[in-house]
């Protein structure tokens, strides 16, 4: 196994020399280079590939989020991180859409070794470079088609916090991003819990409008590969059902991160549909669910491990089709999306091989305890999720 390349790019020579001294210890683990500045970076990087670049954001010239915009274009594989002190407010977006973590300085060397041994690990076993390069690449994962018009309607001039919660649970890209935005002191109080609506309460609805703002230009807009809009229709449609009805499936302290995991639990159907002018052509096989050989749930969990969400809601997107047994005392929240998705797909497309499962499931002393018509429940899930109901932003 190769020795983890991690390049560190600040515009103050003093402040590599912290770093050096600080992290001595890891050179044995690492294979550490200190640029000063965005132009020397791109130097290094040119020279040989990096696993991971952390970069200070203010620094003359090309400044951090210049820079790892550029190294997601070119170097997607590299894992990009930004270690800043104080940032300016109209900065901070422009942050949120060139990095994958967020740490203020000064950050203690724990906390610093602690993200890059994170973004060391692949979490595809059998595509670990390929899936990396796919998430690697995203800033912000892009609004479906025929629901910009909508989001943009939802969070316009004057909205209130009800309007950008709405928009947050119908939009696939922007639960992502929030997910990923609410680990950092850069945007706002860290919510009690990771429930969307806590993460729009604590982050404001102007950075709410900004974030989403910066998704649509990163793309601008998006291309989609041919006949895919029925598929990623049905993909949306059957996130809002299975993130409906595992409100009721999950139990209270679950409950925000199992909806958060059924809004996301196709986000790498969504990615790898998406390509921007310019970029290379990729081989998708609609069928199989990949892209260029990579499996698009490998591409999910690569992207939400990057982005630092929450494992138990990246778990529960890794798992949504695997056969579960969940332990006697509760579901979990893998277990709840679980027998949420199976609830949905039994109303959408009627009976099939994993009936057995799901009746067992089921039969679970927390669904059994509850006294509930699931089907019923599920029935009504995916009429409250159709477009004739919601529209094309969700109206639902």
């Amino acid at each position: 196994m190769s020795t983890a390349r991690v390049l560190f790019v600040d515009d103050e020579p003093r402040i590599l020399d912290g770093l050096r001294r600080s992290l001595r210890g890891r050179r044995g683990e690492w294979d550490m280079e200190f640029a000063v500045g965005g132009a020397q970076a791109l130097e290094v990087l040119a020279a040989a590939p990096y696993d991971v670049v952390v970069s200070d954001m203010r620094m003359p010239g090309m400044d951090g989020a210049q820079l790892l915009t550029e190294i997601s274009k070119t170097w997607p594989g590299t894992a990009r991180v930004v270690l800043s002190g104080h940032i300016e407010e109209e900065a901070i977006v422009q942050v949120a859409m060139a990095g994958h973590r967020f740490l203020t300085k000064p950050s203690d060397p724990e906390s610093l070794t602690g993200v890059i041994e994170q973004l060391l690990l692949r979490t595809s076993g059998s595509h670990p470079g390929p899936a990396r390069r796919i998430a690697g690449a995203i800033r912000s994962v892009p609004v479906l088609p025929g629901h910009a018009d909508g989001i943009a309607a939802l969070l316009s001039p004057g909205a209130t916090v009800e309007a950008a919660v709405c928009a947050a649970t119908h939009d696939i890209g922007l639960a992502a991003k929030l997910l990923q935005l609410s680990n950092s002191r850069f945007f706002g109080a860290r919510p009690r819990n990771y429930s969307l609506e806590a993460i729009v309460h604590a982050m404001g609805v102007p950075m709410i409008q900004a974030v989403a703002e910066a998704g649509d230009r990163s793309w601008s807009p998006p291309g989609w590969y041919p006949d895919t809009a029925p598929v990623l229709e049905a993909t949306w449609c059957h996130a809002r059902a299975t993130a409906r009805l595992v409100e009721r499936v999950a139990s209270p302290a679950n409950r925000p991160q199992a909806q958060a995991a059924a809004l996301l639990q196709d986000v790498g159907l969504v990615i790898c549909l998406a390509h921007t002018d310019g970029e290379a052509a990729a081989t998708v096989d609609l069928e199989a669910g990949t892209r260029d050989g990579v499996p698009f749930r490998d591409a999910a969990v690569e992207l939400l491990h990057l982005w630092g969400v929450q494992p138990p809601i990246i778990a529960a997107v890794a798992h949504r089709d695997t056969p579960h047994r969940p332990d006697p005392t509760g579901l979990g929240v893998a277990g709840a999306v679980r027998t949420a998705h199976l609830l949905v797909a039994q109303v959408e497309h009627g009976s099939g091989p994993d009936d057995q499962e799901l009746a067992l499931l089921l039969a679970h002393p927390q669904l059994q305890a509850q006294g509930v018509d699931w089907r019923q429940a599920a029935e009504e899930a995916v009429r409250q999720a159709e477009p004739s109901a919601c529209g094309a932003a969700g109206r639902g």
